[in-house]
């Protein structure tokens, strides 16, 4: 029979949470096709500014909520990097290498998502370093948070690479062996126009294979050839037109080509209206798809704009849901000695 390793106060908010009061400290990256903000609420993507080179003005592009309070009540992870564990644990719990079951703090219904009601996307995340196109967070998540075994100190780099392209590193390290799963959950809409769908977005994927999930959203069976199906993005493809052949709608994993680990080209969103596009590098396997559902009219932007139910496009790139209860996924598995790294890249263009 497993044994059940008892998890001290995983339900109580960690003392970095902010509670109320002013925003996090944030900064700016700058150069001349683009500004960046960036908070240490969650090291979240506050926004992304594409300057226009005829008349100088700026035009945002990342979904982005009007200020810290809005993103801690709204809990839809707008911006933030998610950890421990990116995506969803099944019943919130996992087998060690030990057969032991570990239990994870859960946050929507019996499944664990996002890391837990307090994940790291609530905490307040310290500036480790800083240049004029660089900023370096760092948090430390303590042996027990949300469920969680051993010590884990992570780091969440931007920096700006090129005058067009930004970069996201982050580390994890533990003490002790753990599932780690850490991603960027930005929302876009190259239109700028956040009260508008972004359903009408072309979206490429380099994935042959996507993941069917049940009706809470866990991947159910082996990966699924995406030919002939509403998830089948190999070429740019308006979302709006394949909608109708994705009965399950779309919060899908893709199972990306090329090497993990090697970072390489694995998706590109554009806007034929505004003629802005985004290409999307990651190391990672997968890729999580989201076509946002649960925005609403009491969700406003830094300018008072509620958002659209549809307005916000997720591409998550990060290892395959459940992956620490599913051994026939990548291995999320992090050992004491070991460094976890993923970078992501976006390349903007108009």
């Amino acid at each position: 029979m497993p044994q059940t390793t008892p998890i001290p106060n995983m339900a109580e908010n960690h003392v970095s949470t902010p509670k109320t009061g002013e925003n996090a400290p944030r900064v700016a990256l700058e150069s001349s096709q683009i500004r960046v903000l960036v908070s240490a609420l969650g090291a979240r993507l506050c926004g992304a500014y594409l300057r226009n080179k005829d008349d100088g003005s700026e035009t945002n592009i990342a979904v982005n909520l009007a200020d810290d309070a809005a993103y801690l009540d709204q809990d839809s992870y707008i911006g933030a990097v998610c950890g421990r564990y990116a995506n969803r644990i099944e019943g919130s719990q996992y087998l060690d290498s030990d057969g032991q079951v570990t239990r994870l703090a859960a946050n929507e219904g019996e499944t664990h998502l996002h890391g837990g009601p307090d994940g790291f996307d609530r905490r307040l995340w310290s500036i480790a370093d800083q240049s004029e196109t660089s900023v370096c967070f760092a948090l430390t998540s303590p042996a027990g948070d949300q469920g969680y075994p051993g010590t884990l100190k992570a780091t969440a780099t931007y920096t700006l690479v090129a005058d067009n392209r930004l970069r996201l590193e982050i580390t994890a390290t533990c003490d002790q062996p753990c599932p780690v799963n850490m991603t960027s959950h930005a929302y876009w809409n190259l239109s700028g126009k956040f009260d508008q769908t972004a359903s009408d977005h072309l979206l490429q994927i380099n994935a042959d294979r996507w993941l069917s999930v049940d009706d809470k959203l866990i991947p159910q069976g082996a990966p699924r050839d995406v030919t002939g199906t509403g998830y089948d993005f190999r070429t740019p493809t308006k979302i709006a037109t394949n909608l109708p052949n994705a009965p399950e709608g779309f919060d899908h994993n893709f199972c990306l080509t090329g090497s993990r680990g090697e970072l390489r080209e694995i998706a590109t969103l554009s806007d034929p209206a505004s003629n802005r596009s985004i290409k999307l590098f990651s190391t990672e396997a997968g890729l999580q798809f989201y076509l946002s559902q649960h925005f609403n009219d009491a969700m406003k932007t830094e300018n008072e704009v509620p958002l659209h139910q549809s307005g916000g496009i997720a591409l998550e790139p990060q290892t395959f849901p459940n992956s620490p209860n599913r051994p026939d996924f990548p291995s999320p598995w992090l050992k004491p000695g070991e460094t976890y790294r993923h970078v992501i890249e976006w390349v903007f263009n108009k």
